[in-house]
């Protein structure tokens, strides 16, 4: 073996390197054990920065320790950090010189022959995030499914930027729903919404709406809807304090139909929303709930009113049912929830109630709208049948609904409770037996869904 001096395994002369396990003093080199790295790993494992063994449901080190292992949270964190990746090598690899954000890789856009100029919201980690979290997650919990919004609707927010705000708004609410803890999802669906009502709001504008695209005015008007349900007190004013009366769903609604009946009938037949925006689906709930054989007065004991006759829906709205009644709406919602109480499959059934029930305050009448203002009790009761309606059969399907329906359940009956004598305190009472809803020690209402 050459003469290595002071450098340990190189000669100075030979550039020899050293004997493969045996250093320059004629010992064994320790060698490192390999092991491959973990890229399934736990979050517990990847926070002490230790070998996982990925075992399911709990890894042995996590076990041995009583930790609870968090795949699921690794795997997405995986997820994410790929698809950024991705994203962000499509867009380096656009044309040179371009700035990062003013163009994305022509097969973002679906034309591999060239690039494209787009107008979308900066693309740091936090809106890849939303994205990815949108695409895989909060696209199939909205109406109409996840082929509609995944496919069609998030290609067309990559050239329009007030749709691609309300994706990543309804996006970063999803995930405040099943992350309430983390201030940082309300936080951001706060600071996409501003933007996206904005550019709503301008794509409205006067001689501008005949010229914009309607399939972005129609699906940001959906998400919008959608976002506004998922919060329990919408667009309050600053000045008034939470309550049902403030709450802005019924009139905000009713001002997205409108819009999107308006924008639709310019090119009725045209678009990715025209097999949506038919009222199939209201047609479809109306026929099968007057089939249905209820076992339960709920116009008696709800709403203390006589048996209501059907009427039939009189225009193709978005997903409204015509100009009836309020309580006269509630009607079909009864039959799905007694059909639930008796053990009857409705999956088949299922889309049509989503339908019907996110368009339920898009048809509420203005007098309607005048007495929730006033708190006329009879408005209240008929509220309050809707939303613990909703929260019985939609909060397992539907989490922008859930949150809200709950909330609402609670306010109104906390309303109820204050009043004294109420003439309406029999259907209060029969409302919370039938759906189980009982008082804590300290007289508030517990829901128990």
């Amino acid at each position: 073996m050459a003469d290595c001096g002071s450098f340990g395994m190189f000669s100075l002369t030979g550039a020899t390197v050293n004997e493969v396990g045996i250093d320059n003093q004629g010992r064994a080199l320790r060698q490192r054990r390999y092991h491959g790295k973990s890229r399934q790993g736990c979050m517990k494992c990847k926070s002490r920065r230790v070998k996982c063994d990925e075992q399911r449901p709990a890894c042995r080190k996590c076990s041995t320790r009583g930790l609870k292992c968090d795949f699921d949270l690794a795997i997405r964190e995986t997820q994410v950090t790929a698809y950024r990746d991705r994203h962000l090598e499509q867009h380096l690899s656009s044309r040179a010189g371009t700035p990062l954000n003013d163009r994305i890789h022509a097969c973002i856009s679906g034309n591999p022959s060239r690039t494209r100029e787009l107008s979308v919201p900066t693309f740091d980690l936090e809106c890849l995030q939303l994205m990815y979290h949108f695409e895989h997650f909060a696209s199939g919990t909205l109406l109409f499914g996840e082929q509609l919004w995944r496919d069609q609707v998030l290609p067309l927010a990559l050239q329009h930027e007030y749709l691609m705000h309300a994706l990543l708004t309804i996006s970063a609410s999803h995930l405040h729903y099943l992350q309430p803890k983390n201030p940082k999802h309300a936080k951001a669906a706060s600071v996409h919404l501003d933007p996206a009502l904005s550019g709503f709001r301008s794509s409205l504008n006067g001689t501008n709406l005949p010229h914009q695209n309607v399939d972005v005015i129609i699906a940001c008007g959906f998400v919008l809807l959608h976002y506004a349900w998922s919060i329990p007190f919408f667009n309050v004013p600053n000045d008034t304090s939470p309550s049902i009366e403030s709450d802005g769903l019924l009139w905000f609604a009713t001002g997205v139909k409108a819009v999107i009946l308006a924008v639709y009938e310019k090119k009725p037949r045209e678009g990715i929303f025209h097999a949506y925006l038919e009222a199939n689906h209201v047609q479809r709930f109306y026929a099968w709930s007057k089939q249905e054989n209820c076992s339960y007065n709920f116009e008696e004991n709800f709403l203390r009113r006589s048996p209501i006759a059907y009427s039939n829906p009189q225009d193709n709205c978005i997903v409204g049912c015509g100009n009836i009644s309020a309580q006269e709406r509630l009607l079909p919602i009864f039959r799905a929830v007694d059909a639930i109480t008796r053990g009857q499959d409705i999956s088949d059934i299922f889309p049509s109630i989503l339908a019907y029930s996110l368009g339920w305050p898009s048809k509420v009448m203005q007098d309607f709208q005048d007495e929730i203002k006033a708190k006329d009790p009879g408005a209240m009761i008929i509220m309050l049948s809707f939303y613990a309606s909703n929260l019985f059969i939609l909060s397992k399907r539907a989490w922008w609904a859930h949150h809200r329906s709950k909330v609402m359940c609670e306010s109104i009956l906390a309303y109820f409770t204050q009043e004294e004598s109420s003439p309406w305190e029999y259907n209060v009472s029969k409302i919370t037996e039938y759906f189980g809803f009982t008082k804590d020690v300290d007289g508030k209402w517990e829901l128990g869904i």
